[in-house]
């Protein structure tokens, strides 16, 4: 082994330089707004991804001091009298913690945090990255380029953004640069190629001490990333059974070491499972049903990161056959193990006969994984298995930099594009947020009744109703997302859902319309979103024609039957539509009594009242 080429220096100003890319990537759409509003930019957060907007409203919960088991949409908290189940966001709570309490003692509102968060986790991303592919290949300035290629490229092997648009596809999911999705999995990403420096530290330290060391940082990150991300933990779990694997079998003699490694690893796991498993049990009872959970047993081979990955572990093994390189080699056992990931992660079901939502590993996992791979694969095949070989030529680097970052600059030009009507409707939506706010101080937040603890609103436009828990502390009568944070049966999202439509003026006809026309917020309410994007589940049920006319028959035996009983239930403090072109108030007027109007942007806040 080279002694030099294993202890070569890290030359952080090139990871630097990376960052400062990805960066200036991460910030686009957020400068776009700035650029196009100027000084009238209300104080929004760009949300390029759609689940942002729940995010940000359950770390504005915990900013304003609401339990770890909230639900910013229905405005019902944990309470003796009133225990809430746990939700995702409630197990998967050191992120928003991590965001929430220095935000809360700085008093920096949701928005405003979610800014500076992009840029931070670009910066963290880039140089855990980087740190990775330096000790691995002992050539900072093929890391720095490495950086760039991962993390541009990352949509594209997600088969997302602008390579489905080139080929007249339909966006099926996140199009903008998905480990950037705040907070999850934003957050915890970085941790993820810390994990993988810690195990390669301690699989390769001489020292017993250097191997206790890094085996303990490698336990505790793992259990840190159980309490972030689901699909980042388990991913890293799959990784640890492929590194085990192939290190053992290549190098058997090192059989103790690995043990030990692995021994510390586990106990850390251990001692993370056990709660999060018992706060899994005390989940909502339809919550397997709301995530998505599939019982299958049946292969999935054909996804891109398979694909890169099965091209990595062939160059591999034809350059090994050819004595190119030595397949026993600490780093080509490393850089197998990355590649297999992909295949244990989209094919744990034929063992365990359970699928969430296979295509988050596919966006935010699996594609920087693969090309990881791919990376690690190019510096051995130039620079040879032991990293002492010549080094990558700066004209190439600087052409793969150039050619990828470019292709960052046309997704993130892509995705700002697509998104630059809802981003100026959020930003529109901030003066309500902030009266809301205000008038929260003011008169309090209680509900009007029991069941109901918070002032309920009522917004005719879903964007502003989807922006308000960002903001402010009211609970929402009816959000597509009603459901993420449990607790609100089928039933209740039903019914919240017709009133939003009856209260709106949306009568039968302009409801068949709507599913005519395939509108997404109606469909997903109606059918369920793993109906309306069928990647989501690996057991995809089209919508059939019969199933759109019994929804609109539904709702139009809802609206004959409609009573002040179903008004109060529940009943509305606040209702928001837009000061120009709002909705036929004519339904909602026969029940509630409105107050005059208070302008605050381009909507109107009326206080309302049920009449007797």
């Amino acid at each position: 082994m080279n002694h030099s080429a294993e202890h070569s220096r890290v030359e952080w100003k090139w990871g630097v330089l990376a960052a400062a890319g990805m960066m200036l990537l991460a910030l686009w759409p957020q400068m776009n707004m700035w650029i196009a509003r100027g000084h009238n930019w209300q104080g929004s957060y760009v949300s390029v991804q759609g689940d942002e907007v729940a995010y940000s409203a359950y770390v504005n919960a915990l900013i304003d001091g609401r339990p770890r088991r909230n639900d910013p949409y229905s405005g019902r908290d944990d309470a003796p009298n009133r225990p809430r189940p746990e939700s995702l966001f409630s197990i998967q709570f050191l992120p928003a913690y991590a965001i929430a309490l220095p935000a809360h003692l700085l008093h920096v509102t949701a928005s405003t945090v979610f800014i500076v968060l992009i840029a931070m986790d670009a910066l963290a991303a880039s140089l855990a990255i980087f740190w990775l592919l330096t000790t691995l290949t002992s050539d900072s300035r093929l890391a720095a380029a490495g950086v760039l290629l991962v993390l541009c490229l990352g949509t594209l092997v997600a088969s997302q953004g602008e390579a489905r648009v080139l080929l007249g596809l339909q966006i099926i999911f996140d199009d903008y640069f998905p480990f950037l999705r705040r907070y999850e999995p934003s957050v915890a990403f970085s941790l993820l190629f810390v994990l993988f420096v810690s195990l390669w530290h301690a699989l390769r330290k001489e020292t017993w001490r250097a191997v206790v060391g890094w085996s303990v940082t490698g336990g505790l990150i793992f259990a840190m990333l159980v309490f972030s991300y689901f699909y980042l933990w388990t991913a890293a779990a799959a990784w640890f059974a492929c590194l085990a694997l192939v290190w053992l079998v290549a190098r058997p003699a090192e059989w103790r070491r690995v043990l030990f490694v692995f021994s510390v690893i586990g106990a850390f796991a251990v001692a993370a499972l056990i709660p999060y498993f018992i706060l899994l049990s005390h989940r909502a009872a339809d919550a397997d049903t709301g995530v998505l959970m599939t019982f299958s047993r049946a292969p999935d081979l054909l996804r891109i990161p398979e694909f890169l990955s099965a091209l990595v572990l062939l160059t591999l093994a034809v350059q090994a056959r050819r004595g190119k390189i030595d397949w026993k080699a600490r780093r080509v056992i490393f850089t197998a193990s990355l590649a297999l990931v992909s295949f244990a992660v989209f094919n744990q079901q034929i063992l365990t006969g359970r699928s969430l939502q296979p295509i988050h590993y596919e966006i935010f996992v699996s594609n920087y994984l693969s090309l990881l791979a791919v990376v690690l694969t190019i510096a051995i095949f130039v620079r040879g298995h032991d990293g002492a070989g010549r080094a990558v030529p700066d004209r190439a680097l600087a052409l793969v930099t150039i050619a990828v970052f470019g292709w960052g600059i046309v997704e993130a030009t892509g995705s700002t594009n697509r998104n630059v009507t809802q981003a100026r409707l959020r930003d529109d939506a901030m003066p309500v947020i902030k009266w809301m706010a205000a008038e929260a101080k003011r008169v309090g937040t209680a509900g009007l009744d029991a069941s109901n603890p918070r002032a309920i609103v009522f917004s005719s436009t879903l964007p502003v109703a989807d922006s308000m828990p960002s903001g402010a502390p009211f609970a929402q009568l009816y959000i597509g997302r009603l459901a993420y944070f449990g607790g609100s049966n089928p039933e209740e999202m039903r019914e919240r859902f017709y009133q939003y439509l009856y209260y709106s003026g949306t009568g039968e006809k302009e409801l068949a319309q709507a599913i005519s026309e395939g509108r997404f917020s109606i469909m997903v309410a109606l059918f369920g979103i793993e109906r309306v994007i069928p990647a989501l589940t690996s057991d995809p049920r089209p919508i059939t024609l019969e199933e759109a006319r019994a929804e609109v028959r539904r709702y139009s035996e809802y609206i004959k039957g409609f009573s002040r009983e179903r008004a109060g239930h529940p009943t509305l403090s606040y209702v928001v539509v837009p000061t120009e072109a709002a909705p036929d108030m004519a339904n909602l007027d026969r029940w509630y009594e409105r107050g005059p109007g208070d302008t605050a942007g381009l909507f109107t806040i009326y206080r309302v009242k049920l009449r007797p």
